[in-house]
């Protein structure tokens, strides 16, 4: 059973369209399963009825024709109780409904289980039998797992329409939603470009060849190409290997020249495939073939599969022509890697799209950073058949659209003014304090780790940098860079604000943070070996990088360093022994330097209970909103699935960020904080609220903060945000604040809110 699962999944999943995917499902399970029908019908809200969508065994002509109603046979039974039914003969059951030419009447044996999506009801997926009896309980549970799978299938064409090929009972769909997490706020309308994963087998998909001589052709250069690079590699290495181990690149060349694998990606090709589809499918195969077999040598043969289609994909990538990003291009993709901003100018990028992580991805905070409109963790997207596709991103609600009607792009291209001139409003702001209404003074910091973030955060007038990410740098590079490469960086950075404050966080990496040159894989990375860890295991490079931090300083003393992840007062004194001694060195070599303000973040629930002993070590203290928050509720930021539970206004959440002043302020100790909550025109609210007067965020957020707060009273928000900590959910705080802010006199859109649709 579990290798028909395999199989089934695989195919159905790497099929060009859906109805392809169900005619393979259902002829898949009835030889699998020896059973006589398999049939799946979905539900078409649209007409509220269900559809007989594939069969095998029933009749032909009833496909696309057939439909239930909500209350009709088994079938709106089983939809109804979203739960199987198990039947030895389905004809003595009161909810029994035969159709005249459907060809049931022969079958005894039904068993039929719900297709769910996100607790969403899509269709209903069953099979028969001549024979009376039940289902064994193997069969049942094959059966509601093999659902399960299908859901996602299903649901990823019912978001597409007639991307899919699905079109139920009705005309071709406009105004075609996707739905995910809001990442950046704002409006973007550009065409789309797939940014494609390298070399990965499973997340290439079916396209149309243009020129299937010119992919058969590619095809066949990407095997020579790979052949003559194994052969060189293993004459290379002839004096430094055992026979036995040189007879593995024999084996890999033998793969390649044999005939098989050759004839059967062509034979897709000549069907009108792409050459790097028809290549991952067949490759696809061959790997789920030799992992079901039971041999364990034989098993370990799949992994020389994947290494070796990973290679001729590589080829095939390499020399497919790139398509030329197009100005105000929308970016889609699985993930997208932070580097893309260091390789594209700002304005080819007017959105992003990613089908993974959330509004707390690297990703997502960096396009905050430089104002692009994002939509994240968009689950059901078909993003490889959305090339150069006119779309649209809502960044305040986490929707994509596609083929858009007339009247709702007049829509978005109407918000897209208001947005601009909304902005424009706010430019006369740029040199006015950081003030609350009454009069209380609020520092107003960015975050920044983009060249690009220097221009961006001074033409906002900002009071400083409250967190620099120096974490980005490192990530656009192929290794580390060297200490002269970061002291440079770092001084652009002191010079562009001196004689302002730049805050300075030491290398963050772990977690959702990656290095190409510095892998970090663990189960958990969340919870695992990331942020202070990291450089107090690598002294070698933590010193590099303080000491280049200290030398970029030399003249301007506008530096101060700022640990990530703190978990103890330990790890507080080995990171300070290390700056000491850096500035120490420097100062015998004959560079000027002080020893700079040094402060913690609060990201863990641990430093949250610390404060005061922390407060003892450290001259200042910042609070990681998006960390303290995840680890705080247990929501991993970048997983979509629970995307709805991470939420900065949970009770919890305010709770721990009150704890946090109240102790900063008794240990006579600066707290500011830094994370997205500040750039939050509802959070900074709060946040004032609560007693913070130091806010760091992306510069894109600055003057709309400014402005909002310049319109409140410090104490008046006082008094409301000590209602809002006996409230029990954050969107009962969320919309407790608004009606709050509304009454006070301020507008929606004065926050940044979405507009109404």
């Amino acid at each position: 059973m579990l290798h028909l699962l395999r199989q089934v999944v695989e195919e159905v999943n790497s099929a060009r369209d859906l109805q392809t995917s169900l005619r393979t499902l259902v002829g898949r399970i009835r030889a699998g399963m020896g059973v006589q029908v398999c049939s799946v019908f979905l539900w078409d809200a649209h007409v509220e009825r269900y559809v007989l969508m594939a069969t095998d065994g029933l009749s032909q002509d009833a496909i696309g024709k057939l439909t239930l109603t909500q209350n009709q046979g088994l079938i709106g039974l089983v939809g109804k109780r979203e739960e199987p039914i198990n039947l030895g003969d389905a004809t003595r059951h009161p909810n029994y409904h035969l159709v005249p030419g459907l060809g049931e009447e022969p079958y005894k044996g039904t068993l039929a289980v719900p297709i769910i999506h996100h607790r969403k009801l899509l269709g209903v997926l069953t099979i028969q039998k001549t024979e009376a009896g039940r289902f064994g309980d193997e069969e049942e549970a094959f059966l509601v797992t093999l659902s399960a799978q299908l859901a996602g299938v299903i649901a990823h064409a019912e978001a597409t329409g007639a991307l899919s090929g699905l079109n139920l009972l009705g005309g071709e769909q406009r105004d075609v939603r996707f739905h995910g997490v809001a990442g950046a706020q704002g409006v973007a309308i550009g065409q789309g470009h797939v940014l494609l994963p390298a070399a990965d087998l499973k997340a290439v998909r079916f396209r149309p060849a243009n020129n299937i001589d010119a992919e058969v052709a590619l095809f066949d250069q990407a095997l020579g190409a790979v052949r003559a690079e194994l052969r060189a590699t293993r004459d290379k290495l002839t004096s430094e290997l055992r026979p036995e181990e040189l007879a593995l690149f024999n084996v890999y060349v033998d793969i390649l020249d044999d005939a098989a694998l050759g004839d059967a990606v062509v034979q897709r090709i000549r069907q009108g495939e792409w050459a790097q589809s028809a290549l991952a499918s067949v490759m696809r195969g061959y790997i789920e073939h030799f992992e079901s077999m039971d041999d364990s040598y034989l098993r370990e043969r799949a992994a020389d599969m994947r290494d070796l289609g990973r290679r001729v994909l590589a080829y095939l990538q390499e020399s497919t022509p790139i398509q030329a990003i197009p100005e105000q291009a929308i970016l889609i993709g699985e993930e997208i890697s932070p580097t893309v901003f260091g390789e594209l100018t700002g304005n080819k990028i007017a959105g992003i799209v990613c089908t993974r992580g959330s509004a707390n991805s690297h990703i997502a905070i960096l396009a905050r950073a430089l104002d692009i409109p994002t939509v994240m963790g968009v689950q059901e997207l078909p993003w490889q058949a959305l090339q150069g596709e006119e779309l649209v991103i809502d960044g305040y609600r986490g929707h994509l659209y596609y083929r858009l009607s007339d009247e709702k792009r007049q829509y978005f291209e109407a918000v897209c003014r208001e947005e601009a001139a909304r902005e424009a409003g706010l430019e006369a702001l740029k040199d006015e304090p950081g003030k609350t209404r009454d009069g209380t003074d609020i520092t107003l910091l960015v975050n920044t780790g983009l060249q690009t973030d220097i221009l961006r955060s001074q033409d906002k007038g900002a009071d400083g940098v409250g967190l620099f990410r120096t974490e980005v740098p490192f990530m656009m590079r192929e290794r580390f860079p060297s200490e002269e490469e970061q002291a440079a960086i770092y001084r652009a950075q002191l010079e562009a604000f001196a004689p302002r404050p730049v805050t300075m966080r030491t290398l963050d990496v772990g977690g959702d943070k990656s290095l190409s040159y510095f892998p970090i894989v663990e189960d958990n990375p969340f919870l695992g070996w990331r942020g202070i860890r990291v450089m107090l295991d690598h002294p070698e490079l933590f010193m590099v990088q303080v000491r280049a931090m200290l030398r970029a300083s030399e003249g301007l003393n506008n530096l101060k360093v700022m640990l990530p992840m703190v978990t103890s007062v330990s790890e507080v004194e080995e990171a300070l022994a290390i700056i000491h001694r850096a500035a120490m060195e420097l100062n015998e070599e004959g560079i000027a330097v002080q020893v700079p303000d040094v402060g913690v973040m609060i990201e863990v629930p641990s430093a949250v209970y610390l404060i005061g002993e922390l407060a003892s070590q450290v001259d200042f203290i910042s609070v990681g909103s998006n960390d303290l928050t995840q680890y705080l509720l247990a929501v991993d930021r970048n997983n979509p699935r629970v995307a709805a539970i991470y939420d900065a206004m949970h009770p919890a959440v305010l709770k721990a960020l009150k704890a946090v002043i109240d102790a900063g302020n008794a240990a006579g100790v600066p707290v500011s904080l830094c994370g997205e909550l500040a750039g939050d025109a509802l959070g900074a609210v709060i946040l004032v609220g609560l007693g913070y007067r130091q806010l760091s965020m992306s510069s894109s957020n600055l003057l709309r903060v400014k402005a909002v707060l310049r319109q409140i009273d410090a104490d008046w928000a006082g008094q409301v945000v000590a209602g809002l900590l006996h409230l029990d959910n954050p969107r009962l705080v969320r919309s407790t604040l608004q009606l709050a802010l509304k009454k006070a006199g301020l507008p929606l859109s004065a926050l940044g809110l979405a507009p109404a649709s």
